[in-house]
């Protein structure tokens, strides 16, 4: 694989201007700043797709209306909170003035009666409006709580999208770096086995030159099904290259692996894709590595990978373990 696109601070940099402008905002250095750092997480947009950078800018644009409307309620809330604090605080002073001039007696009992009443209604008011704001902003951060609850969905979504191969439907290598993470923790932390076996079509390039790409396309979905098939469903299966599939084998070593591809091998001679009767048999070469203790996902992917051109250098069709 070739290394990542480097990040284009000029490219970058317009992006930024523009998506600045289509939002209505000034070219504030803090709106510059706020939307460059957005793009460069986002990653590098010379190697994301239009339709990946469009599902990622949607969700930064919810997100960032989120916040504005949480920040909106929260100052409303507590602007308001601060009013009353301060009513309250002054008739709670009127209430300790009257008080000292009842026991005076320096201000006639009717007067005191009706000073309290009136301090009274003032305390009942404040009171009141501060329910029923808080009883407002409640409702509104309820409100954007259910938006932040579907952006959430949204994420998992685009995630989806995003991870998935258009053509074959397994994860594709960006999906990768984040299930093998996760699936090598859990692997060490329970103690388990873990094995990566990466398999590659042999002479596909034959099928393309002589069927045409389309056909070799159909090629590799027939494949993909094929393996989905053969698998469980806690096993995972990515396209990982132009005619490459890599499959993790949870909680299983590598004899369990070669028995899994054994079981491939036999179900792919028995179904050869079919294109105008005319049968396209489907053969590969397959390298198998189980997780070390002292190793991380990359490095048995290496070695699963090594083992694969030791594979495909021994006449193909056949399966290499790791050393």
């Amino acid at each position: 694989m070739s290394s990542a696109t480097p990040v284009n601070p000029v490219e970058i940099a317009r992006i930024a201007l523009k998506r600045l402008s289509e939002r209505g905002l000034p070219p504030t250095p803090e709106n510059y700043a706020q939307f460059y750092n957005a793009i460069v997480t986002i990653k590098a947009p010379e190697s994301k797709t239009a339709t990946e950078m469009q599902l990622a800018w949607q969700v930064l644009y919810k997100l960032d209306d989120a916040a504005h409307d949480m920040g909106e309620v929260t100052e409303g809330l507590l602007s308001n909170l601060s009013g009353s604090t301060a009513v309250m605080q002054d008739s709670l002073g009127s209430l300790q003035a009257v008080r000292e001039a009842h026991a005076s007696q320096s201000v006639p009992p009717e007067e005191t009666h009706a000073t309290l009443e009136d301090l009274l209604n003032v305390v009942i008011s404040t009171t009141h409006n501060v329910h029923s704001t808080v009883t407002t902003s409640h409702s509104d951060l309820q409100t954007i709580r259910d938006s932040i609850r579907h952006i959430e969905e949204d994420l998992a979504f685009n995630r989806k999208v995003l991870e998935q191969d258009a053509l074959t439907g397994a994860l594709n290598r960006q999906g990768l770096d984040h299930l093998l993470m996760r699936e090598v923790k859990r692997a060490q932390r329970n103690d388990a086995r873990l094995t990566a076996v990466i398999i590659d079509l042999d002479e596909f390039k034959a099928i393309n030159d002589r069927f045409t790409h389309l056909v070799g396309d159909q090629v590799l979905v027939h494949m993909a099904n094929l393996t989905k098939a053969v698998l469980r469903e806690s096993d995972i299966l990515v396209r990982y290259g132009g005619e490459e599939f890599l499959i993790l084998l949870v909680d299983t070593d590598s004899k369990g692996a070669a028995y899994v591809i054994d079981r491939l091998r036999l179900v792919t001679g028995r179904t050869p894709y079919m294109h105008h009767a005319q049968r396209i048999e489907v053969r590969f070469s397959a390298g198998i590595a189980q997780l070390r203790n002292d190793e991380n996902g990359r490095a048995m992917v290496l070695r699963a990978d090594e083992a694969l051109y030791r594979a495909k250098n021994s006449g193909r069709g056949k399966t290499e373990m790791a050393d």
